[in-house]
C-alpha cells in the first residue's frame, strides 16, 4: 500500500530578546520595509503611476433632438456673371425674417430613430430637411442641428450638443433637385476631466448651453459665431461625417432637394476626476497585493538570520516545547 501525505505543520522556534537590543530594532525595520517596498513599488511600477487622479470610462450619451437647425446653402448664378446666391432654411423666425427672399421653407422635417440592441436608448438617428424650388444648384452649405445630450454614468452631464457640418459640394455632384444623405457619428470632445459630487465634497462640472437672442442681427446664427459658444466649455459633443452620398433625381419624379443626415450615436470615452474614496480603494487594492509578497519576503529573511545566528537573541524556545 502507498502512503500519501494529507497533512504538514511548519515547524515554529520562537526568538526571545529584550526591547532594547539590536534584535528587536532589526525586526522593526523589518516590518517597516514590509511596509514601505509595497507602497514604493505601488507609486513606481502601478499602471496607475503615483495613484491615477482621473479614469476614462466609456457611455453611450442619451440623445435627445430638440427640433432646432438651421441650413444655408450657396447655390449656383442663374446667369453668367452673376454673384452666387443663396437659400435657408430653419426653425428659428427671427432668422428666416433677416433671411428674407433667401428663406426657403422647409416643406417637411421629419426624425426618427432607431434603438438596435433594444435598451430603450436612442444607437441611431435620421434627419430629414425637404426644400422644395431650389432655384440653382447647390455648392455649399452649412448645417447645425440642436440636440440635448446627458451623460449618467457617475452623474448627470449635459454637455452642449450643437452639431455642425459644413460641405463643398463637389463640381459633378452638384444638384438643385435629389438627395443629399450624411453619414456621421457623435463625438465627444473634452479639455478637462469632469467632476462629479462625492461624500465630502459638492462639485459638479458645469456648462454654458448655446444663447440665441431672438431680437439679436445675422452674426449671432453663423456657425462661426455658434461654435464658439458651443467651445467656450469644458467638454462638447461635436460631428464627424465619415461618408456623403449625392444622388440626383429628376424633378418630375420627385421634385425637390433632400438633406438627410444619419448619425450614429456610440459609446464616448469621457474622461472623470476620481474622489478621494476611489483613490484610497485603488491605492489598498495595489498595496494589499504587493504587501503579501513584501511580508512573506521579509519573514523569510529574518528566519535566515536568526536560524544561522547572524543575528542572536538570548532565548530561543524549540518547536518541539510549543506542540
Amino acid at each position: 500500500m502507498k502512503f500519501i501525505p494529507l497533512h504538514a505543520t511548519n515547524t515554529s522556534i520562537v526568538y526571545k530578546n529584550s526591547l532594547c537590543s539590536f534584535a528587536s530594532l532589526l525586526v522593526l525595520v523589518f516590518i517597516a520595509l514590509s511596509v514601505m517596498i509595497p507602497v514604493m513599488l505601488v507609486s513606481v511600477l502601478s499602471p496607475y503611476s503615483g495613484i491615477s487622479e482621473s479614469r476614462v470610462l466609456y457611455e453611450q450619451p442619451d440623445v435627445r433632438f430638440t427640433y432646432k437647425y438651421i441650413f444655408v446653402a450657396t447655390i449656383e448664378p442663374e446667369e453668367e456673371g452673376e454673384l452666387e446666391s443663396m437659400v435657408a432654411c430653419s426653425t428659428f423666425n427671427h432668422f428666416n425674417s433677416i433671411m428674407g427672399g433667401f428663406t426657403n421653407s422647409c416643406t417637411a422635417t421629419k426624425y426618427w430613430t432607431e434603438d438596435v440592441d433594444i435598451d430603450l436608448i436612442t444607437d441611431r438617428a435620421h434627419i430629414q430637411l425637404e426644400l422644395q424650388d431650389v432655384p440653382a444648384k447647390v455648392v455649399k452649405f452649412d448645417l447645425l442641428v440642436f440636440f440635448e445630450a446627458q451623460l449618467q454614468h457617475k452623474c448627470h452631464l449635459s454637455p452642449p450638443s450643437v452639431l455642425a457640418h459644413h460641405a463643398q459640394v463637389p463640381l459633378d455632384s452638384r444638384l438643385a433637385n435629389g438627395r443629399i444623405l450624411m453619414k456621421g457619428e457623435l463625438q465627444l470632445k473634452q479639455y478637462v476631466e469632469f467632476d462629479c459630487p462625492f461624500p465630502g465634497r459638492n462639485m459638479k462640472t458645469q456648462f454654458r448651453q448655446v444663447q440665441i437672442d431672438p431680437k439679436g442681427n445675422i452674426q449671432q446664427y453663423k456657425m462661426e459665431s455658434l461654435l464658439a459658444q458651443v467651445k467656450a466649455n469644458p467638454a462638447f459633443f461635436q460631428l464627424s461625417v465619415q461618408e456623403t452620398y449625392y444622388t440626383e433625381t429628376p424633378p418630375h419624379i420627385k421634385p425637390g432637394l433632400i438633406i438627410e443626415l444619419e448619425l450614429d450615436m456610440l459609446q464616448v470615452p469621457a474622461r472623470y476626476h476620481l474622489s478621494i474614496w476611489e483613490r484610497l480603494g485603488q491605492f489598498w487594492l495595489y498595496f494589499a497585493s504587493f504587501f503579501g509578497i513584501s511580508f512573506y519576503i521579509m519573514n523569510k529573511l529574518k528566519d535566515f538570520l536568526f536560524g544561522r545566528h547572524i543575528v542572536r537573541s538570548w532565548e530561543i524556545i524549540p518547536w518541539k516545547k510549543l506542540y
